[in-house]
């Protein structure tokens, strides 16, 4: 992979009258609310509200992501605030009749805003960066990325010093989309992480799904989503409704 930065042309922005957000490549400012619950260990469950924002900018080169959790631990009996996330997302070239279409770098984070104790969030500082492409084979198209995974060591009381060390990793993911229609599309993402922090620093491997409908055109899309995490022998699912600005 690497970055060319080049004069962009017609094809390289999605045309005003018809947002295209099947592609991730191609960036739009919006609001998705998604109701969510999530399946742990033993049992054990969180759910609630997770609230992210994407600004992005006029031509789809830059984008800010930052997602708000809030949610109720049954292991606790507690409400709160889970472990934030934000990202920033800069994709220099766009063309889709080339191979690749797209490339972009990606730095992604999460904030130990969640009490770890309470069930509530990871108690760790997490980081990730690394870069993408795509490509694009009429209505199917995928997405392939690579990242550095940094895991800080985990803070809270409930875990013993050998499980709370800092993890260096890495994530191999490629985002497989099939666009039905102008409408409604589906995607699949198959994960390969190593030294995951959802797995006690061992090995996962992680598949996670969409469906998305626009309601209204460049407006309103409603879906689904799901996340089944192997090895950490987790699952969440929500439903989702998006509002684009």
């Amino acid at each position: 992979m690497f970055f060319c930065l080049l004069n962009t042309s017609a094809q390289t922005t999605t045309p005003v009258g018809h947002i295209d957000p099947s592609k991730p490549t191609n960036q739009y400012t919006r609001l998705s609310n998604n109701l969510e619950c999530n399946f742990l260990t033993s049992g054990k469950r969180t759910y609630g509200y997770r609230a992210n924002f994407i600004w992005a900018s006029r031509r789809q080169h830059h984008s800010l992501y930052m997602e708000l959790p809030l949610l109720y631990a049954t292991s606790s009996k507690k409400f709160g605030i889970s472990d934030m996330r934000f990202r920033y997302y800069w994709v220099p070239y766009k063309n889709y009749a080339k191979k690749p279409g797209a490339f972009g770098l990606a730095i992604d984070s999460y904030v130990p805003t969640g009490n770890a104790d309470d069930g509530l969030g990871r108690g760790r500082w997490i980081f990730a960066t690394g870069l993408s492409t795509g490509f694009v084979f009429g209505k199917f198209s995928t997405f392939p990325y690579i990242y550095y995974l940094y895991s800080g060591e985990i803070m809270g009381d409930k875990i013993s010093a050998p499980g709370k060390r800092a993890l260096n990793g890495y994530i191999i993911q490629s985002i497989c989309v099939y666009k039905i229609n102008k409408n409604s599309y589906v995607d699949c993402t198959p994960i390969f992480m190593k030294n995951s922090y959802s797995n006690a620093g061992k090995d996962d491997f992680v598949v996670e799904g969409n469906y998305l409908y626009m309601v209204k055109q460049n407006k309103m899309q409603i879906g689904c989503f799901a996340r089944r995490y192997f090895y950490g022998n987790s699952t969440t699912i929500r439903a989702a409704m998006r509002i684009y600005f």
